[in-house]
């Protein structure tokens, strides 16, 4: 398994957050889907420059991502997870990633919500 994913919530989670280009393609193309409630939903979408304003945008949120399952299937990275906040879950997530040649993600899909969250 390569944890490409896990290892980029780590970093954005982390203290060193802005190293994260160093797990992207410059040929990123990517949507997050990130809602906080019924009818507050958000498409950040686009390539390499959109998800650096998406980063920027995002600054140092008080949440952190835990992965609990994934998988790997030749190029292809899948996650289920939730963000946490306050030792207690916030929101449910699965994400999808395709990774280049060199390791990198060039794909990138995430839908996230409040409104299901797993015990």
């Amino acid at each position: 398994m390569s944890g490409v994913l896990r290892r980029f919530y780590d970093l954005v989670d982390g203290p060193d957050a802005m190293r994260y280009p160093e797990l992207l393609s410059e040929d990123l193309r990517f949507s997050i889907l990130f809602s906080t409630g019924p009818d507050a939903v958000t498409d950040f979408a686009g390539g390499r420059a959109e998800f650096d304003g998406y980063m920027e945008q995002r600054g140092t949120p008080r949440w952190t991502h835990r992965v609990l399952t994934e998988s790997t299937d030749g190029a292809i990275e899948t996650v289920y997870g939730q963000t946490w906040q306050d030792g207690r879950p916030l929101a449910t997530f699965v994400a999808a990633a395709r990774l280049d040649a060199a390791g990198r993600i060039d794909r990138y899909i995430v839908g996230r919500s409040t409104q299901v969250v797993f015990d």
